[in-house]
């Protein structure tokens, strides 16, 4: 009986130290070797699919940035499986409804396709580490809900997406 009383204290050790087991295997990756750390939209379009700048109307953008390259240092991985996951942050400046903004890609070159929403992660690609450097390649695309904007006087609207690795057995 006295086994089944110290049994929740165990349980949740347990839980405790495989959680922070799984958030120490997460790794935060430099993609400041990406071909452009900017990328400008090539296309913004409006609810209707007219041009984004021609109604002032308009209750949402939906920009195509076309085919986007990251170039992520991986090289301390070399030789391991991982998994690498797009995040977006959770607070981006000008946004005050995180479920405006919607970022949705189609893999190439063998990423994976996906969306996320501020704060939330997808992963975008999954293997074993070959190259110092890992080139993701998508066809990138950005939903904007103009209601979830909070104080914004015009000008460039963006966020920049991280990128972190977790290790797999």
């Amino acid at each position: 009986m006295t086994a089944w009383r110290h049994w929740p204290r165990t349980a949740a050790t347990v839980a405790l130290l495989f959680a922070s087991f799984h958030a120490q295997a997460q790794y935060r990756l430099d993609s400041s070797a990406s071909p452009r750390q900017q990328v400008a939209a090539l296309q913004v379009l409006d609810e209707r699919g007219q041009a984004f700048g021609t109604n002032p109307f308009a209750r949402q953008a939906n920009a195509h940035f076309g085919r986007v390259e990251f170039r992520l240092s991986t090289a301390a991985f070399i030789g391991r499986r991982a998994r690498i996951d797009l995040l977006l942050p959770p607070q981006v400046p000008g946004l005050r409804n995180p479920s405006g903004l919607t970022y949705h890609w189609r893999g190439l070159d063998g990423s994976l396709s996906g969306q996320v929403i501020p704060g939330q992660r997808h992963t975008l690609w999954s293997g074993v580490i070959e190259q110092p450097f890992t080139l993701l390649a998508i066809e990138l695309g950005m939903r904007l809900e103009i209601a979830a904007m909070g104080d914004w006087h015009g000008g460039n609207f963006g966020v920049e997406p991280a990128f972190e690795l977790e290790l797999l057995p």
